[in-house]
This record gives C-alpha cells, structure tokens and sequence, in this order.
C-alpha cells in the first residue's frame, strides 16, 4: 500500500515524511517538482512479537506501508504531469497543513490558515478531477452517436460520469458517491483523487503542541520537525525528552495508524516454524483474499484456513491450549477475516 504525503510549499510535508521513515538528509532538503521521496515504514503492531514469543518462529515480519513526498503540487501553478501522476498511484493521502509560525520560513500565502490551505489543496484535487470527467464526457458524447459494438458500454460510462460530475459539482469530491461494485470497477482505471481514502495533518509549532485544529476528520496534530528530532535520538536520550514534553508515543506511529484507518485495512498473521508475519487486508474481505495477498497459489488452489483469534491464544497463553479449548477453526473461502485472525492455508494446486 502507498500513501502520498502532499501538502502545500514550506507546510512541513518533506520533514513529517523524514519523521515517518526515519530518512535523514541535510536541513532545507525537499522534494523538487517532478521528484520523489519514496520509504517503505514497518507498521508498528506489539502483537508481531507477541505471537513470536507464543509461536516461536525463526523470525518475525511486521508488515509495511510505503509513504512517498511528492514535489511540484499546490504551488498556484499547473501542477507537474509527474507529480499528479505519482499521486494518482497511491492507495491513500495525507494532507499536510500549516499550523506553526516562523519568521525564518514564512508561509507562500502570507499568513498561516490551515483551513484556508486544506481547502485550496480539496479544490485543485477537485479541479483535477472535474478537468478528467469533462473531458472524457466530452469525447463520449461523440462517439456514443455512432453504432459500434461498444455504444452500450459506452453509454452506461458516459451515464456513470454525468453522475461523478454532479457529485462534483454538489460536494466537491467522489469519496461519498454512492456505487454499486461495478461501476466502481469502471472507474478504477480512472485514479480518481477526491475518490481516495484521505487523512489531515497539522504541522504545529512545538508551543502548540496538544492542541487540535478543527478541520475534518480524521485529523491529527503534530510537530513534524520536533518528532524529526526525537527520531534521530537513540531510544535511551529519546526518553527523557518526551516525558518532558508529555509525549508517550511518537506521532509518526499516529500517521501510520490514521493511515491505516483511513484505508480501512486490518492485519492478519501467518505462521510456520520459519516466519511469523503480518499482512495488511482491506476489512471485510474473505480467507481467500487473504490466501491470495500472501501469494496467488494458495488463493487459487484455497481448501480450508485454520484460524485462531491473538485475543485466544492471549487467554490461554499456547496454540496446544487453544486447541484444547476448541477455539482453532476451520474456516471456508468465504469466512470474513478479522484483525488479528493468525491464518494457516490448507492449499492443493
């Protein structure tokens, strides 16, 4: 899964993806239009080592995020082609926007309005959209007049569109447009911005820190450039400063998590005696999707998945007392999968 962290000029956005994968480069890099900062993150999860300790595999996984900084959008010019495009790629957003004051980097509008600024960024998102729906109606309305084996087809995309525009036009983005499973898939292959999972961060000042910015959920409040600092500290010196500051957890962890949320996703775990490891699924999907994100075999050829709850083996404190309390099942190709189910996949290919 990759998220883009976008945001305006000088919002902070290049420093909150150092503190997110830790990168360490020299003070005032940033990502320069056309370019990318791309990290891939381990998604923090104490129940990795947890079930290694209960299960005792050779070595544990946690899964992983991919976060990318994108350079050249929001500058009040036509966006880099690059740029839109890397965004287009992600699974979800994180919104960056200014809340710190600095007499040193002052911001491109004058003054700081996070609010003003999250809008600015929602509408060159929208006008993006709107600019491709337009222009894809455009084209249709000429060619559905003609017979073709594809006019139906057509029509139905070019209804479809009409229906994206007016929600556009109503509420400025796609992500609440009621679709059926169809017609999502139709549009997939559009990449639609406003359609994507989105979250929104404030870049404050360390003197703000605690306090939230009403703008709209999911929202998350940090210094990006104090959480930098911190993660360049050994854990030990790391310490101490955070309980001065009150913090008991670095927000980077936040990001993740609001990312996470925002793409709907949960973990489940595989294990035999060579790996534990973490997957991320979209919640509500079946053992066979599950089957399928640890590899195509195993989907393909799915019999059974034998699955155990962490919060069982968590009570009972082994797999051989799960068991002996009946709470390994086996579950079909259609058993939902919840957070935390560990997975084995019977398979005949």
């Amino acid at each position: 899964m990759r998220i883009a962290i976008i945001g305006m000029p000088l919002s902070g956005k290049t420093t909150l993806f150092d503190a997110v994968t830790g990168r360490r480069d020299e003070p005032g890099a940033y990502a320069a239009p056309g370019s990318l900062h791309i990290g891939v993150v381990p998604v923090p999860d104490e129940r990795v080592e947890f079930l290694a300790g209960i299960l005792q595999p050779k070595k544990a996984t946690h899964a992983t995020l991919e976060f990318v900084d994108i350079g050249g959008l929001f500058t009040g010019e036509k966006p880099n082609p690059d740029s839109v495009a890397a965004m287009r790629q992600a699974d979800a957003l994180v919104k960056v926007v200014r809340a710190f004051e600095s007499h040193a980097v002052p911001h491109p509008k004058g003054s700081v309005d996070p609010k003003r600024d999250l809008d600015e960024i929602d509408g060159d998102l929208f006008v993006t959209d709107l600019d491709v729906i337009e222009r894809r109606i455009e084209t249709l309305h000429v060619s559905v007049r003609h017979p073709t084996p594809k006019q139906e087809e057509e029509k139905a995309e070019l209804a479809l569109l009409e229906r994206c525009r007016a929600q556009l036009d109503t509420v400025g983005a796609l992500d609440r447009l009621d679709l059926k499973d169809e017609e999502r898939k139709a549009l997939r292959g559009y990449t639609f911005l406003t359609q994507k999972p989105a979250a929104v961060v404030v870049n404050v000042g360390e003197a703000q820190i605690g306090n939230e910015v009403a703008l709209a959920p999911p929202v998350l409040a940090l210094c990006a450039d104090m959480e930098k600092e911190l993660l360049a500290l050994d854990p030990e010196e790391r310490k101490p400063f955070m309980d001065d500051l009150g913090i008991t957890e670095l927000s980077a962890q936040k990001v993740i998590a609001a990312s996470l949320q925002a793409l709907g996703l949960i973990t489940f775990f595989t294990a035999n005696e060579k790996e534990l490891r973490a997957w991320l699924l979209s919640r509500g999907s079946t053992a066979v999707e599950a089957a399928g994100k640890v590899h195509t075999d195993l989907a393909r050829g799915f019999i059974r998945a034998e699955v155990v709850a962490t919060a069982d083996l968590r009570q009972f404190g082994s797999l051989k007392e799960v068991k002996a309390h009946g709470r390994l099942r086996l579950e079909g190709k259609d058993y939902v999968v919840q957070d935390g189910d560990v997975l084995q996949i019977r398979f005949s290919v």
